[in-house]
């Protein structure tokens, strides 16, 4: 059924990383904590979206979050993209509050002493319809019919929309009604516009071409990979850098003893720094005394590698995410 789950955002767990290991005086915290604060706003309205998909008969739909495919010289990413042999169904799920006015052009989002107006993502997912058949058309894929809805995941909004406006009746729904809106479109588009066989290939298609984004986290704020504090944080009360001896890290404020440090640390250094890795870089990183214990942590880890002795490269794993 989830061909291809929902994960965190990559976005956000990057800026996850920073608030932990920038300084907590550094110029670009309150920037770091903006950007958690309206990305885990995000993610949890995709987490709304993917509870209600799960309530769909397993067998029906194959489903992919966070689909994200090449367009000419760009990509364009899809929150749930549905697949079945009677048509597609593309979501585009927004978390907002307070109340919202939808607009042709426009959608303004009103709040206690605040109002906010952002494009229309009825356009949005209109794009990507645009782009997914242009998609399917260079694979030479059999036509298949492809709707579009948008899904207010916060249940406390209120949704006005302006007077005239029929395409965001028939486009918009709340998470709440997301299956009575799908079991619609499936009463009208009732019989099946492609086979099995060719269902597999389109799948085997979208996954092939699935490209995830990475930004550049710290160079998008200006920040310098030099500003990020290096060693093993304690899971425990959360200190850095704990200390290491004998092959364990000892936590000097609380104790803690740990074998396993080492591995959070790395994840955080592929997410912020760079996807590959060297002994000494490791070696700076976790702050380890000597290369012989770098080369011990390496070995523990076992991580993809390319050259050989003091070329050697280590590698951001495939299943990394």
């Amino acid at each position: 059924m989830f061909d291809l789950p929902l994960i965190k955002p990559i976005t956000l767990q990057q800026a996850e990383v920073a608030q932990r290991r920038l300084p907590s005086n550094h110029p670009m915290m309150a920037e770091v904590e903006l950007k958690i604060r309206i990305l885990a706003s995000g993610y949890k309205g995709e987490k709304t979206l993917n509870y209600f998909l799960g309530l769909l008969p397993e067998k029906n739909y194959h489903i992919f979050h966070g689909l994200r495919l090449p367009a000419r010289n760009s990509f364009f990413q899809m929150d749930a993209h549905l697949l079945s042999p009677k048509l597609i169904i593309l979501l585009e799920s927004k978390n907002y509050s307070g109340t919202l006015t939808l607009e042709r052009h426009q959608i303004t989002q009103e709040n206690i002493n605040t109002k906010m107006v952002y494009d229309n993502p009825i356009s949005q997912v209109n794009r990507h319809k645009i782009l997914l058949q242009y998609f399917f058309q260079k694979y030479q894929i059999p036509p298949i019919p492809i709707e579009t809805v948008v899904v207010f995941t916060n249940s406390s909004t209120e949704i006005k929309i302006a007077q005239g406006y029929h395409e965001a009746e028939k486009k918009i729904c709340k998470a709440s009604n997301l299956l009575k809106k799908i079991e619609e479109l499936e009463k009208y588009y009732n019989k099946d516009r492609v086979d099995q066989k060719t269902i597999g290939k389109i799948k085997r298609l979208l996954l092939s071409k699935h490209t995830p984004y990475r930004s550049d986290f710290l160079g998008s704020l200006g920040i310098n990979k030099s500003d990020i504090l290096p060693g093993v944080c304690c899971s425990n009360c959360l200190y850095m850098p704990m200390d290491y001896k004998k092959n364990k890290w000892i936590c000097p404020v609380c104790l803690k003893i740990s074998k396993e440090g080492s591995s959070e640390a790395i994840n955080d250094f592929f997410l912020l720094i760079n996807i590959t890795i060297t002994n000494s870089e490791l070696r700076e990183f976790l702050q380890l005394p000597t290369r012989r214990a770098s080369s011990y942590q390496l070995e523990l880890l076992n991580l993809p590698s390319t050259g050989t002795k003091k070329g050697r490269v280590y590698h951001q794993p495939k299943d990394f995410l």
